[in-house]
């Protein structure tokens, strides 16, 4: 037994005592620039700048915040104009306050910052989509809801491939709270013990403004327009309601026609979102760049497989040349969402 405890001290020692150093082979993998941004027909066009890290230097120092790049020389050129973007805002957040982004033209964006390589973009801004949101039913539901129907007309062109998105927006009441006394409690008898007085503490409501949202909850479809990702969600829109890329769709199945898309709402008066202004309700057509729709579409893809280890894993699609990052462009038509009487 003796002989058996001191082998195992014996490999233990060997064991714990041979130590490497290993070097990982340079794959000449760097860091780049991303930028993300925006060219929006009406607008002035903004970007962030941030500085990618390199996985192997991460492993080194614990994974460290998002690196802004506030001095980075970033620049918008429109035929022989050019225009340069200043920060506006923290998380190097900037616009090119000199242009108004139009639809039907092209920009270039370019973006340069110390130690890495110029990165760059270009960018046409879509035309402004001919659309309508038009009310086609009321369907009354028990003694307090309806169901509304509306159809979404689009007049798309025949000659291109062409991208949209459909997004809703209302007013709601926003309230911020504070940590607080909420309540004063006089001394009183609980059986034979003393509840001598105190004070209740809890959050109370020290302001409130109303502020637009986007209720995606109210807005459904089962149109097959919009059902290239109906594998992994329902018929809602949007399953997270921060996330846009479940209203975006490209015009496969009505190119060079007037669309008919079906949507429907339920309106409930009794239901905790009616704190949702449905008279402040409007609705917003956006005709999009391939690029937007593909970042979207690719992360979708992200995500439904995100599971699936044996599976190849989807590139998030980017249209930065030299770097990585999203140049979104669109135009835009918004107008109020007409309502039946029945739900005024």
């Amino acid at each position: 037994m003796k002989k058996i405890t001191a082998l195992l001290y014996i490999f233990i020692f060997i064991f714990t005592s041979c130590k490497e150093e290993v070097e990982y082979e340079d794959l000449g993998v760097k860091n780049i620039i991303v930028i993300n941004g925006r060219f929006i027909d009406g607008e002035t066009p903004w970007c962030q700048v941030s500085r990618s890290d390199i996985i192997f230097e991460q492993t080194k120092t614990r994974i460290t915040p998002t690196t802004y790049l506030p001095d980075a020389n970033v620049t918008a050129n429109e035929g022989s104009s050019e225009y340069k973007y200043t920060v506006v805002a923290d998380n190097a957040m900037m616009e090119a306050k000199d242009l108004i982004a139009k639809a039907g033209e092209t920009y270039t964006l370019k973006a340069k910052a110390n130690g890495l390589d110029d990165v760059y973009s270009t960018i046409s801004v879509p035309s402004k989509p001919k659309a309508d949101f038009k009310l086609v039913s009321v369907d009354t539901l028990y003694t307090h809801g309806h169901k509304i129907t509306y159809e979404l007309n689009i007049q798309d062109d025949p000659n291109t491939e062409d991208y949209y998105q459909i997004i809703l927006y209302s007013i709601k009441m926003q309230y911020k709270y504070e940590y607080g006394i909420v309540d004063t409690v006089d001394g009183y008898w609980m059986d034979s013990i003393w509840i001598p007085p105190h004070e209740v503490y809890g959050l109370k409501v020290v302001d409130s403004a109303f502020a637009y949202y986007k209720p995606y909850e109210l807005l459904q479809t089962e149109d097959p327009v919009m059902n290239w990702n109906q594998n992994q969600t329902d018929n809602i829109l949007c399953d997270y309601p921060e996330e846009n890329e479940m209203s975006i769709f490209n015009d496969r199945m009505f190119n060079g026609q007037t669309s008919k898309i079906k949507f429907y709402m339920y309106i409930f008066k009794e239901e905790p979102f009616t704190r949702v202004d449905i008279d402040s309700l409007e609705y917003e057509v956006r005709h999009i760049n391939k690029e937007m729709y593909m970042y979207y579409r690719t992360y979708q893809l992200i995500r439904e497989n995100d599971w699936n280890t044996s599976q190849s894993p989807n590139m998030l699609y980017c249209n930065v040349e030299n770097g990585a990052g999203l140049i979104a462009a669109w135009s835009a038509v918004k107008k109020p969402l007409k309502l039946p009487d029945q739900v005024k």
